[in-house]
């Protein structure tokens, strides 16, 4: 019975081809409209340019880089703020 099923296993493993998340075509959809995947499914269009896109209201944010330099400041962080009250 080992016989069989060891190789038959195998053949299976070999064969087996990997599972991607998205194909290429997709990919470059979404880099040309300016979606992820999640905005996709909030209505964005992929077959849209970028500025289509951001006119509906589906604009990505710049991520921040790791030195975190890009950030917005918190508006209490910011010059001639009132500092809270603490009784």
């Amino acid at each position: 019975m080992y016989k069989i099923i060891l190789p038959a296993l195998a053949v299976l493993l070999l064969v087996q081809s990997p599972a991607h998340a998205i194909n290429d075509k997709y990919r470059k959809q979404l880099e040309k409209s300016g979606c992820t995947q999640v905005s996709e499914s909030q209505g964005c269009d992929i077959h849209k340019s970028k500025a289509e896109n951001a006119k509906a209201g589906f604009s990505n944010p710049p991520a921040p880089d790791a030195t975190g330099n890009n950030q917005e400041k918190a508006p209490d962080s910011q010059q001639g703020a009132t500092p809270p009250v603490t009784k």
